[in-house]
């Protein structure tokens, strides 16, 4: 079948069916795939933007949620809808977001079957993992990488629970028997290249794999300099993985509690028993729990943040959080764990091995005592994200990959991706 959108049209005037499936509560992904879709139709792009959620019913919950989990591996509905937004939109290429769970892997058998070629990216480690993160208890776990992944449903890994694990195992299984990711995705986006490895190690055709990172609106340069400041901070989900509580131990062993603050911006199933570490540990007066925020309240305070800590245990592919500090100059605090090491450079802060409380608490009093290096690593970082995470610099990767896929563009050792029909 001839590609649907055999368009003859420049990059800038692309027809892109932008799919993405969001999450129950408002988050990271959320706002990357927001992003992307507003950078591409600033940039001249025509954009059909396919939006889903995992609402169900409140008068029906059981039943909906039963049956989103049954056809969380396949959806006719799903096919039937991309196909015919295909036909009549003609794209010249689909890129995919999130896809569990209402929408599934179908949204990218329809588009094969269209003739469109499609971009995934990759934000997380759903196509392996039960619970997409690699992660057990709130440590690292890869068991399930390129295996079928029974360990994850015996253990109960997504969501604590035996169905909705085997939810997910038949999704990773029906697809990889399906030849999903191998013969129906023309290209990938990893977000680091410690994500990238980990891909490849699942089996995810490497000559497809292209690297982009997240990336934020410039908003200038922050008013306060990190060294005028004496408030740490901390952004994100209140969960083990995210290694908070290590965090709390690390501020009490700092011994800067008297003159430095810490906020903890966000919520989550962590959030009283992190309270009551706070209070066990006489910290109450000097580490303050906001709760949700907006994002321009959060933008608030990472410009008057001292730095940003990112005590995570388990593979952080790309926090938006991190760019955001960047773009304000402010240090980074952060652990070595999957990708952070790779994306905080030595010139930008300093690193600790995940729960290592001394190095932490250590590497909070430097900076606290450092007025000079906190400054230092706030101008590296202002540095990093010009040179790196600006929209002009995402949308012209991300245009490069859009023609890579639509067999416009290879690179050395690269062979243009054709999209075969899939019989149905």
């Amino acid at each position: 079948m001839p590609p649907v959108g055999n368009h003859d049209t420049d990059a800038n005037t692309m027809r892109v069916l932008f799919i993405h499936n969001r999450y129950r509560q408002y988050g990271g992904e959320d706002a990357v795939a927001e992003a992307e879709a507003n950078l591409l139709r600033s940039n001249g792009m025509n954009v059909f933007h396919l939006d889903s959620g995992n609402e169900v019913d409140s008068n029906v919950s059981v039943r909906g949620t039963l049956a989103l989990a049954l056809h969380s591996h396949w959806s006719r509905e799903s096919f039937s809808r991309v196909k015919q937004i295909c036909q009549e939109f003609r794209p010249d290429v689909a890129h995919v977001h999130n896809f569990w769970m209402r929408l599934t892997p179908s949204v990218h058998a329809a588009c094969c079957d269209a003739g469109v070629p499609t971009v995934q990216t990759l934000h997380n480690f759903r196509l392996f993992c039960t619970n997409a993160q690699f992660r057990r208890g709130g440590y690292t776990c890869e068991d399930c990488l390129g295996n079928v992944p029974w360990r994850g449903v015996v253990r109960r890994c997504y969501r604590h629970s035996f169905w909705a694990s085997a939810a997910v195992a038949r999704m990773i299984v029906a697809n990889r028997a399906r030849h999903t990711w191998t013969e129906q995705v023309s290209a990938f986006i990893a977000l680091s290249e410690h994500s990238r490895t980990r891909f490849i190690a699942g089996g995810i055709p490497e000559a497809r794999i292209r690297i982009k990172p997240n990336f934020v609106e410039d908003r200038g340069t922050a008013v306060i300099p990190p060294s005028h400041s004496r408030q740490f901070l901390f952004v994100g989900r209140l969960s083990e993985e995210k290694g908070v509580a290590s965090l709390l131990s690390a501020w009490a062993a700092s011994g800067i509690g008297s003159d430095a603050r810490l906020s903890i911006v966000g919520d989550g199933p962590e959030r009283i028993s992190l309270e009551k570490q706070t209070m066990s540990l006489g910290l109450s007066g000097t580490v303050r729990f906001t709760g949700q925020v907006s994002p321009s309240e959060v933008l608030a305070l990472l410009g008057q943040a001292r730095a940003i800590v990112m005590p995570s245990l388990f593979y952080e592919c790309f926090p938006r959080t991190l760019v955001e500090a960047m773009c304000a100059g402010r240090p980074i605090i952060a652990s070595t764990t999957g990708a952070l090491d790779e994306l905080v450079p030595a010139d930008v802060g300093l690193h600790f091995k995940a729960l290592d409380t001394l190095v932490l608490g250590n590497s909070l009093r430097r900076l606290y005592e450092n007025s000079a290096l906190a400054d230092q690593f706030g101008a590296a970082a202002r540095a990093t994200y010009l040179a790196r995470y600006t929209p002009e610099r995402n949308f012209k990767m991300l245009r490069e990959i859009y023609e890579y896929a639509m067999g416009r563009k290879t690179q050395p050792g690269d062979t243009p991706f054709v999209c075969q029909e899939v019989a149905r």
